[in-house]
């Protein structure tokens, strides 16, 4: 089993901000996903995104997001965001759980 990559920060450009927006989410709250409890995937097989970060915004809101490696180890760049389906959510509840219970 592989492990996840660290992730401690995100690129952000015109791009990936574009298409945030398409799914009603600022910069900002993709950003927020880092500082919070979050976890991180290995995405669909045949997807752009090698890996899936899954965490909350500052207000609580479940988000999404395919990431790709940049140039720099722990800096990644989003593809784009969405608020989390139903199955995410739940990935990530397990998540937050474990992280308490690890704590």
């Amino acid at each position: 089993m592989t492990s996840s990559p660290r992730i401690e920060a995100f690129l952000i450009d015109n791009e990936n901000e574009e298409k945030f927006a398409v799914h009603g989410l600022s910069a900002s709250q993709v950003l927020q996903v880092l500082d919070n409890v979050h976890v991180v995937l290995r995405n669909r097989k045949r997807r752009r995104g090698v890996y899936l970060i899954i965490g909350r915004d500052d207000g609580g809101a479940c988000i999404a997001a395919p990431v790709e490696p940049t140039h720099e180890a722990m800096l990644w760049r989003p593809i784009t965001a969405w608020p989390c389906k139903p199955h995410e959510k739940t990935t990530l509840e397990k998540a937050r759980r474990n992280h308490e219970e690890g704590a």
